[in-house]
């Protein structure tokens, strides 16, 4: 019996130390790569031990021989296994200048320990040590255009310099992002932002250039921009029984909604949410063009077409008298005769070709350097998603898909996905003072023919 005792107390004391002698150590990693360091960070990191648990983490930065603790947890041992702690997520929050933490380079610390006996004979090297660089210094910024006269609603072309630190570059209007292109000329160090002031601002809106580097740090650079203000057009449209009857069960079945028997309450819900939904593909589609112009003319007008509308009406729809909503109308209603062939307004390439919500059967093409144009209520399509196209070429036919009352078409011109007012794109001379001469003035390949359809697409632009 006693020999019995002895082996189970030995068999015991040997598991114990089995389990105490861990020789694995805990492992740590970066969720998200991380080179640099600015004004604000966030670090995530992941901690995780496969043994006894973690009995503590520490994560330092290191820089010019000094440590700047960012997180110290202890976990204390709820049992003879240890802590049974195996992993822990971080989300550290991290303002470098803040902690005078100096500029160059650095290192990130994690420390983490578990609760093997090994520890007390053996040193704990750092879980991870990665090399970062700390930095506060913004890019630099030199506006090369001067004067920028616009309409609200209208668009405009701004010429610009920034340091080579800079990752990303623009113009921001308020809320609205317009992305730079760098290549666009034949100065690779020279960039071109296409921009507008959308027509929900006021003309109090002031652009500036911003430019941001890989550590966050970002510069604003304001230039001289005059806003002419303009009043838009306003409509009141009558909402027909037939047709709610015949739009809302087949826009509701088509664009996968819930089905109603309220034919008001569907048709709301199309022209509020569907509109909405519609608006969000349009940026996204939009939020990756190429970096050189495909084009080189003013655009062409739709051969025999007249318009039904103007740029940015403001709508209002009544049922039975009585006011049921209010939107804007963003682009052009042009008719024709029914099933009017629609030809592209310029060159440029087919980057969306499919249903689009209100706009029903839609294609939009990409013209490069964020500037794009959107024809909607198609009956028919005749190009595919990828294909060059020159001014002039086909593709499709008018119908009256979508939220159309009738066979027409409607015609948008968007930069970086933003509805501008496509009057100017059809004038010659505003095409000229704003677009081509600027860029001819600074030695632009937009001063060259455009490639034609069969010539291979450029290189992406950097999406915004």
């Amino acid at each position: 019996m006693r020999r019995w005792l002895i082996l189970l107390a030995t068999v015991a004391i040997a598991f114990f130390a089995w389990v105490k002698l861990d020789p694995s150590r805990p492992t740590a990693g970066v969720r998200r790569p991380l080179r640099y360091l600015g004004g604000q960070a966030q670090i995530q990191l992941d901690v995780a031990d496969r043994g006894t648990g973690l009995t503590s983490v520490d994560v330092f930065i290191e820089a010019a021989g000094t440590r700047y603790q960012l997180a110290a947890e202890r976990y204390p041992a709820i049992g003879w296994r240890g802590s049974g702690v195996l992993q822990r997520s971080f989300d550290l929050p991290v303002a470098p200048r803040d902690a005078k933490i100096p500029e160059g380079a650095a290192t990130l610390l994690v420390i983490a320990r578990d609760g093997s006996w090994l520890n007390y004979l053996r040193s704990t090297p750092p879980t991870l040590a990665q090399a970062v660089e700390v930095d506060y210094t913004p890019p630099l910024i030199e506006v090369l255009t001067g004067q920028h006269y616009m309409r609200l609603g209208g668009s405009d072309v701004v010429v610009y310099k920034v340091s080579k630190d800079a990752v990303r570059s623009g113009v921001q209007v308020e809320g609205y992002f317009f992305a730079g292109t760098p290549g666009a000329l034949r100065d690779p160090g020279v960039s071109v932002a296409l921009f507008a002031v959308p027509q929900d601002l006021t003309t109090a809106a002031r652009p500036r250039v911003v430019a941001e580097d890989a550590a966050g740090n970002r510069r604003e650079a304001a230039f001289f921009v005059a806003v002419k203000p303009r009043k838009f057009a306003e409509r009141t449209l009558d909402v027909g029984d037939d047709f709610l009857a015949r739009k809302v069960p087949e826009l509701l079945e088509t664009n996968r909604m819930p089905r109603t028997d309220d034919l008001v309450a569907g048709y709301l819900a199309i022209n509020r949410d569907l509109r909405r939904q519609s608006e969000e593909t349009v940026r996204e589609v939009c939020s990756r063009s190429e970096p050189k112009p495909l084009w080189s003319e003013v655009f062409l007008r739709q051969p025999d077409s007249a318009p039904l509308s103007s740029f940015a009406d403001r709508r209002s729809y009544k049922h039975d008298g009585n006011l049921i909503d209010s939107q804007t109308h963003l682009g052009f209603d042009l008719a024709s005769l029914r099933l009017s062939p629609v030809v592209a307004e310029n060159t440029g390439k087919v980057v969306f070709t499919d249903n689009l919500g209100i706009y029903g059967n839609t294609v939009i093409l990409d013209h490069g350097m964020g500037l794009f144009s959107l024809y909607g209520h198609l009956s028919s399509i005749s190009v595919p998603v990828g294909q060059l196209v020159n001014r002039g070429d086909p593709l499709g036919r008018t119908g009256e898909t979508g939220l159309a009352a009738g066979d027409h078409l409607h015609f948008s011109v968007m930069v970086d996905g933003v509805h501008v007012d496509p009057v100017e794109w059809w004038d010659p001379k505003w095409v000229a003072d704003h677009v081509t001469e600027k860029l001819k003035s600074f030695d632009s390949p937009a001063a060259e023919p455009a490639k034609p359809a069969s010539a291979a697409a450029p290189s992406g632009r950097r999406s915004r």
